[in-house]
C-alpha cells in the first residue's frame, strides 16, 4: 500500500482515491496525475488488497479507480464485493479492451463509469472528480436526512410544526462579495438562517423542506426576506439569491408582480446543478427569469468539471467557482492552471468570476493572479444580518 498526494495528517486535500491495478506503471501514472490534482491516493496491486484497504482504512475513500483484468479478483468482482460493503462509493473501471458488453456489464455490476486505456491526464482527472463529487453530494444528503430523522423523528405532524416554526423564525444573513478592481463591495449573497434550534443547520432546513414538499414555500419566504432587506443595501451593490432547482417549477418565481421581481435589476439568481436542474427545461426557465431583468449566476463551477456545460446552456453573467478549487489554490499549481483557464473562458464569454471560500491571504493572491476579480470568504467577512461595509 502506498499513499501519495495530500495524504499527510496535516495536509488538506480534495479527498481520497484508491487506485487498483496489477500494472505498476499504470498505478504510478494514476497516482502521479491524481496526486498533482490534490487527491490523497492509495494504491493496491490486486482486488483482494483493495478490499482490505477499504475495510481497514481509518477514513472513507471518495472514489475507487480499478483495472478490469486482474488475477484472482477482477474489476467486476471487485465492484460486486464492494457493493456488499458500501452502496454509494463510486467505482471507475479501466480497460484496454473496451466493448459494449463490457460497458453494460460494468454498469450492471455497479460501476459509475468505464474508462478506456490509454487515457489522457485530463480525462482521468475529470472522471475521478466527477465521480467523487457525486459521492460527496450523495453522502451529504444521506447524512442530512439521517440527522434530520434522528433529530425530528418520523412524526409528520411534529416535523411540519418544527418546519413551520423555522419559517416563522427565518432570516437572511448577508456575506459581501468584493471587487478587486474597485476595492469595494460588488454584491452581497443572501444566506438562509433560522432561530428554530432544531433546524439551525441550513442543509437540514432545506432537506426538511424537500421531505415535506415545501421547497416552493421556503423559496417564496426567502425571496420575500431579501426583497424586504433590499432597501438597506449600500450603494449600487447587487444581491445574490440562491435558487433551488425545484423552484424553477414555481410560477411565483416568474411573476413580474412578485416582491423580488420589482428589484430584478439588482438581483443575481444563483443556480447550481446540485439542485437537480432539468437539462431540457432549465435553460428555457432561466431565459424567462432573464427577461424579467434578473442576472444569472452558475454556482459551483468546476465541481468535478461537471458544471462546465452550464456555461453554454445558461450563458451566465456571473460564474462562482466551487470552493474545492479555491481551497489551498496557492499550494497546487494544477488548481491555479484550471482556475486561470476557467477565468479566461468566462471573460471571453462576457462574464465575471467569483472565488468563494477565500480564507487566507495566500489564497486571495493566487485567485487574483489567476485572473479573478470578485472574491468572497471569511478572509473578508463572515455572513451577518447587517450589510457589512467591507473594502479591500
Amino acid at each position: 500500500m502506498t499513499v501519495v498526494g495530500g495524504g499527510g495528517s496535516t495536509t488538506k486535500h480534495l479527498g481520497r482515491v484508491l487506485v487498483v491495478d496489477d500494472d505498476i506503471a499504470i498505478r504510478r501514472v494514476c497516482a502521479r496525475v491524481l496526486g498533482s490534482e490534490g487527491w490523497a491516493v492509495t494504491v493496491a496491486d490486486n482486488g483482494k488488497k483493495a478490499i482490505a484497504e477499504l475495510e481497514n482504512s481509518p477514513q472513507p475513500f471518495d472514489c475507487v479507480l480499478s483495472d478490469v483484468n486482474m488475477p484472482e479478483l477482477d474489476g467486476f468482482e471487485l465492484v460486486q464485493a464492494m457493493r456488499k460493503r458500501d452502496d454509494d462509493i463510486p467505482v471507475l473501471l479501466m480497460t484496454g479492451d473496451p466493448s459494449l458488453d463490457g460497458a453494460v456489464r460494468a454498469i450492471d455490476y455497479g460501476a459509475v463509469s468505464y474508462i478506456t486505456k490509454p487515457f489522457s491526464q485530463e480525462s482521468l482527472a475529470a472522471a475521478v472528480a466527477r465521480a467523487a463529487r457525486r459521492h460527496g453530494v450523495t453522502r451529504m444528503r444521506r447524512r442530512a436526512d439521517s440527522f434530520m430523522r434522528a433529530l425530528l423523528g418520523n412524526d409528520p405532524e411534529a416535523i411540519e410544526a418544527r418546519f413551520s416554526r423555522a419559517l416563522d423564525a427565518s432570516w437572511m444573513a448577508f456575506q459581501p462579495i468584493l471587487d478587486v478592481r474597485t476595492k469595494k463591495v460588488f454584491a452581497y449573497e443572501a444566506l438562509l438562517r433560522t432561530d428554530e434550534e432544531s433546524l439551525r443547520r441550513t442543509d437540514i432546513f432545506i432537506a426538511t423542506a424537500e421531505r415535506l414538499d415545501k421547497v416552493h414555500q421556503l423559496g417564496r419566504i426567502v425571496r420575500g426576506h431579501v426583497a424586504q432587506a433590499a432597501a438597506n443595501v449600500p450603494g449600487d451593490a447587487l444581491l445574490f439569491v440562491n435558487v433551488h432547482g425545484l423552484e424553477l417549477t414555481d410560477e411565483a418565481l416568474f411573476s413580474p408582480d412578485s416582491p423580488l421581481a420589482k428589484l430584478a435589476d439588482r438581483v443575481v439568481l444563483e443556480i447550481t446543478e446540485r439542485t437537480g436542474l432539468d437539462p431540457a427545461a432549465g435553460p428555457t426557465r432561466v431565459a424567462m427569469l432573464r427577461k424579467l431583468g434578473y442576472r444569472i449566476a452558475v454556482d459551483d463551477l468546476g465541481a468535478g468539471y461537471a458544471a462546465l456545460g452550464a456555461l453554454a446552456t445558461l450563458e451566465p453573467e456571473i460564474v462562482k467557482l466551487d470552493m474545492s478549487l479555491v481551497r489551498d489554490i496557492d499550494r497546487h499549481p494544477t488548481k491555479r492552471r484550471v482556475v486561470a483557464a476557467i477565468a479566461n473562458l468566462v471573460v471571453e464569454l462576457g462574464g465575471r468570476v467569483v472565488a468563494e471560500g477565500v480564507e487566507t491571504e495566500a489564497e486571495r493572491q493566487a485567485c487574483v493572479d489567476s485572473g479573478i476579480d470578485l472574491l468572497q470568504g471569511y478572509l473578508f467577512a463572515k455572513p451577518a444580518r447587517a450589510f457589512q461595509p467591507v473594502s479591500l
